[in-house]
């Protein structure tokens, strides 16, 4: 080969490794989400095994690899921002993991979770076997083949509560890196979410500074938190932040495959959690306005929106029917609010079709004409309308206090709660308050009221934006602003953090990222030329200082002059993973009688793989005679409470065990934890009811790593 031919295949080398470079965090969040679809898929179907799912995410990836455009040019800024992106996105994901939680007792949403996905490592579908544990409930009333709330009855299964996608992808990590993998694979998904926030934002500001709003989101407390546990917040960041990102794609571009794979994406959110209609509407709605205001053959347009139109139904209702099968109890006590997000989505896509239809009849004329007759002024009067609404809402805490009613069980409950949260902060007692009127203050918990402020601008600007330049920006608006202002005004939750964040993790945290790096690169191209690069560094250094100036409190003459947010610094629930294994080792192989803990049915259920009943009272040795007949096998007792109990003789401790938790915080960041002790008893069942203890050589001592 001559010297120009060898010059000429370099050149095509390089250009060709570059352009990966360039598409490898685009074509990162598309793996996961195709591999995400693979495993709730087969989940729903109840045939969650490698041989499903790993072959159809590989072929879903190959037909949809090309939905990533291969760049035609690539600048130096393109290549130093995907390097940095991946980077940067590598570390975190790295001590992160490190840090990973072990959330397996269940308080809230991550106990179970995590518990379904190693469930599905070895197990086709998330139905638990009660395997004679309803036989064994008979005895009394107090005695539960199931839990309330996480662990729910149908037929002779209990099924975990909640919906399966998370379960499903996180269960793909212990088929590499079995329970440790489990409890992992979250970090990655959060990762992921950083890279998905980071290709959505270099759509509008460059392949450098949408930097800015990717370190903004995986520098924040929430996004740390939340994602080293089995929340699905994260999980349904990826989904909607990719999909505004497609669909914005499809609408610009006139890619078919793009907007389709978005509907796709948005549609599955429903897989994922019970809300997720809201998220699929408001990115819906924005296709078909971006589709009706865009140019373009009017046949086309409205069979792209009817095309995406279709398919996110179809996701939409297939996740609402798979919830309903594999979580009948949670879609019960949940029905009200599902069948509304039902009827409500279904609707807006009747009126959307419907609309859509008529394009072919000139209808398209009502956003196109709205639009001009705006013009200009009233393109800014409508931003300025969104952003103002947003400051109202900041405002609230001046004018307004939330509160809630005392009439429902779920009522009474939330206020006990509360109350308990506000009587350990030393705060005044007034349990029926939601501090809803805070919600915008949640989120400058974590990005601080600058960029909050910046946000705010930044909403406005897009709303500007796409009704005089570029339809597509309807497409960062329907991504994030709809289910923020929902939860802004009622977020219908225990108002603890980061529990309560949980609701503005998935859109509005990136959201407010993405809208106020617009804002301020807007802000610094009106300065003086020779001051432009000075004012692009304050502002992509702000957003890495100021969401890492969260980390740490300061509060002089306090009894904690000098606190860390726990989230970051502190492995959540560490020392729960070998507990659990300690008391699955106390007498292996037997069916275990779990008294007291209910944290802790589904947990020993799983881990331990033995069928499981719970006591919630005193127990009477007949009782317990005729709850051991269920089995072949005497069962085992496990229990905090041995005086509910008869002994063959006094019992010793098994198992003590440390389980370190970040507190409960109102109005702030957890800075504080909490080390809950554990000692166990364990004893077999004998003939006549009574229990022999086990062996004090089993005891163990379990310690927080």
């Amino acid at each position: 080969m001559t010297r120009p031919a060898l010059r000429h295949a370099s050149a095509e080398t390089s250009t060709r490794a570059a352009a990966a470079l360039v598409a490898a965090p685009e074509r990162i969040v598309l793996a996961l989400v195709v591999l995400a679809l693979a495993a709730g898929l087969w989940a729903a179907a109840g045939l969650h095994e490698p041989w499903t799912v790993l072959p159809t995410a590989a072929v879903g990836l190959a037909l949809a690899w090309r939905i990533v455009p291969a760049p035609a040019r690539i600048a130096a800024a393109d290549r130093r921002g995907a390097l940095l992106a991946l980077a940067g996105t590598g570390g975190w994901a790295v001590v992160n993991a490190v840090m990973h939680a072990e959330y397996l007792i269940v308080v809230r949403d991550p106990g179970f979770l995590s518990l379904a996905g190693l469930w599905l490592v070895d197990h086709p579908d998330s139905d638990i076997p009660t395997l004679g544990a309803i036989e064994a409930a008979d005895v009394d009333g107090t005695v539960l083949a199931d839990a309330s709330q996480a662990w729910n009855l149908r037929g002779d299964a209990v099924q975990p509560q909640g919906a399966r996608m998370l379960s499903a992808l996180i269960a793909v990590g212990g088929w590499v890196g079995g329970d440790r993998g489990v409890l992992v694979a979250n970090t990655l998904v959060g990762a992921v979410g950083i890279l998905a926030v980071y290709v959505l934002a270099r759509r509008m500001l460059g392949p450098v500074a949408s930097l800015a709003p990717a370190a903004a989101v995986a520098l924040s407390v929430s996004h740390i938190g939340l994602s080293r546990a089995a929340y699905t917040e994260p999980l349904t960041l990826v989904l909607v932040i990719a999909a505004a990102l497609w669909l914005w794609r499809g609408v610009e571009d006139r890619r078919i495959g793009a907007l389709l794979l978005g509907a796709a994406a948005s549609g599955a959110t429903t897989f994922i959690r019970i809300d997720g209609a809201a998220f699929a509407a408001g990115l819906i709605a924005a296709t078909v306005l971006a589709l009706a205001l865009v140019e373009g053959p009017r046949p086309r347009r409205a069979g792209a929106a009817l095309a995406a139109l279709g398919l996110q139904a179809v996701a939409v209702y297939a996740g609402y029917a798979a919830l309903w099968r594999w979580s009948e109890g949670y879609a019960d006590r949940l029905a009200d609010q599902a069948v509304t997000l039902m009827v409500g989505y279904g609707a807006l896509v009747v009126v959307l079709a419907l609309w859509a239809l008529a394009w072919l009849g000139g209808a398209d004329r009502v956003a196109t004409g709205a639009r001009d007759r705006l013009g200009a002024r009233g393109a800014r009067v409508a931003g300025a309308a969104v952003s103002g609404l947003l400051l109202v809402l900041a405002s609230r805490p001046l004018w307004m206090t939330a509160h809630r009613g005392t009439e429902t069980s779920v009522d009474r409950f939330t206020n006990s709660v509360v109350e308990s949260f506000q009587a350990s902060q030393g705060l005044e007692s007034d349990p029926t308050r939601t501090y809803a009127e805070h919600t915008v203050a949640w989120v400058s918990y974590y990005l601080t009221w600058p960029l909050v402020l910046l946000g705010i601008v930044g909403f406005g600007l897009a709303t500007t934006w796409m009704i005089r330049r570029r339809p597509g920006w309807a497409l960062l608006l329907g991504a994030t602003l709809p289910t923020s202002l929902l939860y802004f005004w009622n977020p219908e939750v225990v108002p603890d953090q980061l529990w309560a964040f949980r609701r503005f993790e998935p859109a509005t945290l990136p959201g407010f990222a993405i809208a106020a790096a617009v804002a301020s690169w807007w802000i610094v191209d009106r300065l003086r030329p020779a001051w432009r690069l000075a004012g692009r560094r304050v502002a992509a250094g702000a957003f890495v200082v100021l969401p890492l100036s969260t980390w740490v409190s300061l509060a002089p003459g306090s009894d904690l002059p000098v606190s860390a947010a726990t989230p970051v610094f502190v492995r959540e629930m560490g020392g729960a993973y070998a507990q659990l294994e300690g008391l699955c080792a106390v007498a292996p192989d037997r069916p275990i009688i779990l008294a007291g803990t209910s944290s802790h049915f589904g947990s020993l259920r799983v881990m331990c793989d033995e069928p499981t009943v719970l006591v919630l009272a005193e127990t009477e040795p007949e009782q317990v005679a005729a709850m051991a007949e269920a089995w072949d096998t005497a069962p085992v007792v496990l229990t905090r409470n041995p005086e509910w109990f008869e002994w063959a003789e006094e019992p010793a401790v098994v198992l003590q065990s440390t389980v370190r938790q970040a507190s409960y915080e109102l109005q702030g960041i957890p800075r504080t934890y909490f080390d809950r002790r554990y000692s166990w008893y364990a004893g077999l069942v004998a003939e006549d009811g009574t229990l022999e203890p086990v062996s004090p050589t089993a005891r163990a001592e379990v310690t927080n790593p």
